[in-house]
């Protein structure tokens, strides 16, 4: 398991935020105390965890992590390690780093709510999230001052948004004290890794040397989830990269993703996705437009 699994951000007294372009992504468990903003680059037909909610990470995939909620990115496909195609955009900030006394002023008003809403995250959808990339992307050319600005344009942007949907639940409450978050990332990682096929509580449970009944209430505690639950979001998850990808028929892909049965595979892909698997492979809608797009040789901005 890769190590830190806490990421001290190098704001300090004297940088309101970091801006960059990682070639890579970072696939480990972890947490911080400033908010992430992250734009997928490319489609790593991988998914994303923040807090207690999965999602897919795609091309133009675009998230706010809140504060001191532990995620991670994992991608589908090996990287090419081109930089001519990285793989994140990233802006990492907090309120206490952008000013308290700045953000205390009137104009800043809708700018400070949402931080304050934004503590569970966000994913940005529709035209927000159009507009966002340009806006994120058009920061690589600009100087620091312009950036900051740039910055505060963007909050604004996602304060009038109602293309957002929240991220980790009003119950979620992870433990972070380190032995519990290196805990859930080897956990995260096995799962991951083994989500097409069997698996069990009880191995689940040995990983990390734990009960199968002290597992189940320490898992619940850190995702918000039941490992049945949390395996179904993985799988269904994997079954959409199919459906979206490949004109496989849908009992295949319900078998490949991990289902033991074509009724089940149904029944949780509509608790999940509130549409069926036909439904939803009706809906694909695939945009290369943005494939070509020439993308920055440089790694970080000071």
């Amino acid at each position: 398991m890769a190590q830190p699994l806490f990421e001290l951000v190098p704001t300090g007294e004297n940088r309101a935020f970091i801006f960059k372009i990682d070639r890579d992504l970072w696939p480990v468990y972890h947490y911080h105390p400033e908010f992430d903003i992250l734009l997928s680059l490319k489609d790593h037909a991988g998914e994303f965890i923040s807090g207690d909610h999965i999602g897919p990470l795609e091309d133009g995939t675009l998230f706010m992590n809140g504060p001191n909620i532990p995620h991670v990115v994992h991608s589908g496909i090996p990287d090419e390690k081109d930089w001519a195609r990285p793989s994140l955009a990233v802006i990492q900030f907090s309120a206490e780093s952008l000013g308290d006394q700045l953000l205390a002023k009137h104009e800043l008003a809708p700018v400070k709510q949402f931080l304050h809403d934004a503590r569970d995250g966000f994913e940005f959808h529709g035209e927000t999230r159009e507009r966002a990339r340009q806006m994120i992307l058009a920061m690589r050319d600009m100087d620091e001052m312009e950036r900051f600005l740039q910055l505060l344009r963007l909050l604004r942007l996602f304060a009038d948004s109602i293309e957002k949907t929240r991220l980790a639940s009003p119950a979620y409450s992870p433990s972070l004290r380190d032995r519990d978050i290196d805990r859930m990332g080897a956990v995260i990682q096995y799962l991951r890794e083994r989500k097409t096929e069997e698996v069990t509580l009880e191995e689940v449970a040995s990983l990390v040397n734990m009960s199968p009944r002290s597992f189940c209430r320490f898992f619940k505690a850190n995702t918000g989830k039941t490992l049945t639950r949390y395996l179904n979001e993985l799988r269904v998850g994997e079954a959409c990269k199919l459906l979206l990808e490949t004109e496989q028929p849908v009992t295949e892909i319900a078998f490949e993703a991990g289902f033991s049965n074509l009724s089940n595979f149904n029944r949780r892909f509509r608790e999940i996705k509130a549409l069926s698997p036909r439904e939803f492979r009706a809906l694909r809608r695939i945009d290369e437009s943005r494939q070509s797009e020439p993308l920055p040789a440089q790694q970080t901005f000071a």
